[in-house]
This record gives structure tokens, C-alpha cells and sequence, in this order.
């Protein structure tokens, strides 16, 4: 009881605040229409076109704010590649090929820079120490998965050579344990595997990456890498109810597993992917401020970093086709319609950092905090992947 008081003091204090300090504008409106998400999608398009600089490297940190500036030395390449995904979905589903150069010049990048062998016919993303305040040159496995996302369609334009794509798909193998599970880190410089992490996202990023990697190299030990990844995820969150951490990534897996042609699912283990998946949603989608009128409706109560209900939403999408529950599904497209509009509403809309996704829906009020309205570069990736994925959803439907 004490708990529900307070998150209700807490929404007035929000909407009071907000009206107050310079939103009024933004419970204007709450639905959006495919021409206004057309609109933002290409202002993102643009973001993601002027903020990749000339040598293919990312503008990783702005803000929206153009007088407050940030350096470039640090870095998380597995943000740059998972930034080649977006960029690529504009091509794959929208038929949108504006970033094209832009993204073939920031694959070349990656590719230059932290793609290496660091086994015999084994290749990964390393990470750099002095970009990331490590104390050893690192591969991450998450790094190899979203690469393998940013960089397999490379193969059909003739920019990269089968033997790496194939390299990093040997990381992944050689980095998962018998019962599917995976050793998130490689020290590169010891030449050893890093037990001790644990990462939520690594083993989704990485099955999704292995079935980008089949599309264009189709064998079997990469398909059942990733089924091998999704099933442990399903078994060894059954328990954790509502509790269980969102995983974005092993949605967007799953969905992509379910439509490779020979996945070798049986009805069984479809059976433990789908609860899985349901699982995830029915963990978020009470959380969604659904009141009308109301100014932050579409974001969460807990939570309104627009980065966040982001990676939420491209999880929701993959939901939406993963799941054989009608009544699920029309659930899910609503939270979707209404997190749709709400990110709109707080992408940054005119000046120098137009289509820019910052941190959180705090950042146009007045006097908010600097870290309110830092854009960092995967802001606007996930956004801008929950958009495109989320239109070709409703394309789908009609």
C-alpha cells in the first residue's frame, strides 16, 4: 500500500513538474501516425548519417544541448557494431539506402581496427584498454555477436572474406559450454577465457549474430550454436516469473531462429521459447503508463530512459511474432503503438543535434540535468531499429 502511494505522489509530481518546466507541448499528442513516424525515422537517418565521421568512426557522445561538448576517446566498439545493425535494417526492411556509404565506411572501420585473429582460423572484436579503461586487450563475446549482426551482409556486397565471418562464428562455438551456456570475455593478452563476468545480453547477441552468419554461410554447428544459447536463456530463467531481466537480444534470436528454414526446433522446444518470450512480456507490459492525456504516457513508470524502452520495444516486436496467444499479441502491439509516440515525442526535434535520442524524456525541461541530455550513439540505434522493426509489424498487419 505504502508502495502504490508513493508511485502515485510520484506520477502527479511528474506531470505537475513537467507542464511547469517546459513539456506542455508534449501531451499534446499521444498516438502517432505513420507519417509523423516516417518523420522521425528519417530525422534518426540523419542523426546517424552526420554523426559518422569521415574515417567511419561514430560520434559517441553529444549532447542535446550544442554548448556542452564531449571528447571521442572513449569508445565501446560493441556500440559501433550494434550501430551497423541499425543501419542495415534501414536497407533490409525499409528500402531506405541513405546510409549505405556511411555504413560501408564505418564497417571498414571495425573491420581495420578491432577485427583479428587471435587463434588459428578464429577471429573476434577486440576490445581497445585505453578506449574502455581495461587493463588487458579483451574480446568480448557480445562484441563477435554484433559483429556478426553489422558485418554477414558484407559478404553478399563482396566487402569482407568469408574466412573472418567464419572466424568469428569459430569465437562463438569455441566460447560456449557444454549445457549452451557461453564464457562471456577472452583475455586476448593472457590467452585465456575470463570466467569470472557474466553478462545479460552477450548469449542473445551472439545467437542472433550465429543466424546472421547462416544466411550467408548456411551450416548446421552455427544453427545449433544459437538453438543451444536460447534453450539454456529458456530453461534457466523458468523460474525467475516476472522478475526475469528483459533480454532483448535472445528475443530478437528467437524470432530469427523460428523463421531459419531447418532449425531443427522440435514442437517441445518451440514450446519452452515461446513461454520464454511470454515471460519477458508480461514482465514489462504492466509497467507502461497507458492514461490518456498524460504526459509521459507510453514510457514507463519505473523507467524513462528513451534508450531503454527502446531495446524494450525491438524485444516486443520479436514477441509479437514469437508468441501464438491472440490476446498477447494485441497486448503487445498496444504497448508498442503507445511507446512509439512517446519516444517521438522526445526525440530531439530542430538544431544542430536534430533526431538525436537522449538519455532520458527529462531532457527538454527546463534546468534539467546535463545527463539527462547526453545522445550517445546506441541511443539513437535502438530507437531507430524499434521503429523500423515496429513498421514493418504494422506493414504486415494490413
Amino acid at each position: 500500500m505504502k508502495n502504490t502511494v508513493i508511485v502515485a505522489i510520484s506520477t502527479l509530481v511528474l506531470i505537475v513538474v513537467s507542464y511547469f518546466l517546459g513539456c506542455r507541448s508534449a501531451s499534446a499528442a499521444v498516438t502517432v501516425g505513420s507519417e509523423n513516424l516516417d518523420k522521425a525515422i528519417n530525422l534518426a537517418i540523419n542523426y546517424l548519417s552526420k554523426n559518422t565521421m569521415q574515417d567511419g568512426r561514430f560520434v559517441y557522445n553529444a549532447s542535446a544541448d550544442p554548448n556542452i561538448k564531449y571528447g571521442n576517446a572513449q569508445y565501446n566498439v560493441l556500440r559501433h557494431a550494434g550501430t551497423l545493425y541499425s543501419m542495415y535494417l534501414c536497407e533490409r526492411v525499409l528500402k531506405n539506402y541513405t546510409l549505405k556509404e556511411k555504413r560501408l565506411l564505418a564497417s571498414e572501420y571495425l573491420l581495420k581496427n578491432y577485427v583479428r585473429e587471435i587463434k588459428p582460423n578464429v577471429y573476434a572484436v577486440v576490445s581497445k584498454p585505453e578506449e574502455e579503461g581495461l587493463k588487458t586487450e579483451q574480446a568480448k563475446l557480445g562484441g563477435t555477436g554484433l559483429a556478426l549482426i553489422g558485418l554477414s551482409n558484407l559478404y553478399t556486397e563482396g566487402k569482407i572474406d568469408l574466412e573472418i565471418l567464419r572466424g568469428l562464428g569459430e569465437f562463438a562455438l569455441f566460447m560456449q559450454n557444454e549445457d549452451g551456456s557461453f564464457v562471456a570475455k577472452y583475455d586476448v593478452t593472457k590467452g585465456k577465457k575470463d570466467t569470472e563476468f557474466e553478462s545479460l545480453y552477450y548469449p542473445g547477441e551472439v545467437a542472433y549474430g550465429l543466424l546472421f552468419l547462416n544466411e550467408v554461410d548456411p551450416q548446421k554447428k552455427w544453427v545449433d550454436c544459437a538453438k543451444k544459447a536460447l534453450m539454456y536463456l529458456a530453461y534457466s530463467r523458468k523460474d525467475s516469473g516476472l522478475k526475469v531481466p528483459f533480454d532483448h537480444w535472445a528475443m530478437l534470436a528467437t524470432r530469427k531462429l523460428f523463421e531459419t528454414p531447418n532449425n531443427g526446433l522440435t514442437a517441445v522446444e518451440k514450446i519452452w521459447l515461446q513461454r520464454h518470450a511470454e515471460q519477458m512480456a508480461y514482465s514489462k507490459i504492466n509497467t507502461q503508463i497507458v492514461d490518456d492525456g498524460h504526459v509521459y504516457q507510453g514510457g514507463l513508470f519505473d523507467n524513462l530512459r528513451l534508450c531503454s524502452l527502446g531495446t524494450i520495444m525491438e524485444g516486443f516486436v520479436a514477441i509479437y511474432y514469437i508468441t501464438d496467444d491472440v490476446q498477447l499479441k494485441q497486448r503487445v502491439y498496444n504497448f508498442l503503438k503507445r511507446g512509439t509516440a512517446f519516444l517521438s515525442r522526445y526525440q530531439v526535434k530542430e538544431g544542430a543535434m536534430q533526431g538525436g535520442i537522449p538519455t532520458t524524456a527529462y531532457w527538454c525541461l527546463t534546468n534539467s540535468l546535463e545527463s539527462t541530455k547526453v545522445i550517445r550513439i546506441d541511443n539513437v540505434q535502438h530507437v531507430i531499429s524499434a521503429w523500423i522493426t515496429f513498421v514493418e509489424l504494422e506493414n504486415s498487419l494490413k
